[in-house]
């Protein structure tokens, strides 16, 4: 009787630890000190207004890449560290309509705004969130929009 009750009370122990939130692993060394853990990935807005290839480039000088997002669940995680106007990391600048994150995959998930995207003309290849958190393609140089100038970008980094 101890060793089943001993056994029961193991097994609570185990479930109550599997339910409480692991708190995140400490950032590799290196990363910016406000980066932000979720999902197996680190992500850091930085706020410099540069294009969205200087943007990528500095990204991965820090070993990481613009953030890409392939669910809802990212998404809404991206939302809700920044309403600027930032970078992320895809583009359609190879093939004109087909929108593909840096990371190589093909964009399956998406949070255009509705008028999105509209390419205008073929100059705006390049992805950028609004303030509602939704997405708008824009051109490479942020300050096409000086009234609405893409103010940033977001990095992020595997896990480690």
């Amino acid at each position: 009787m101890k060793k089943l009750l001993l056994l029961a009370m193991l097994v609570l122990s185990c479930l109550s630890a599997a339910q409480q939130p692991a708190s995140p692993p400490k950032p590799p060394l290196g990363l910016p000190k406000d980066v932000k853990y979720f999902n197996g990935k680190w992500y850091a807005v930085v706020l410099e207004k540069v294009n969205w290839p200087v943007a990528q480039s500095r990204c991965k000088l820090h070993g990481g890449q613009l953030a890409v997002v392939h669910d809802e669940a990212t998404g809404a995680f991206l939302k809700s560290l920044t309403k600027l106007r930032v970078w992320l990391g895809a583009s359609d600048e190879k093939v004109e309509g087909k929108w593909v994150w840096v990371d190589g995959q093909d964009m399956t998930y998406t949070q255009w705004e509705p008028t999105e995207p509209s390419n205008d003309g073929g100059k705006d290849n390049y992805l950028r969130t609004s303030p509602t958190g939704r997405w708008a393609d824009a051109p490479k140089d942020w300050d096409a929009y000086k009234e609405l100038p893409v103010v940033g970008y977001v990095c992020e980094w595997k896990g480690k």
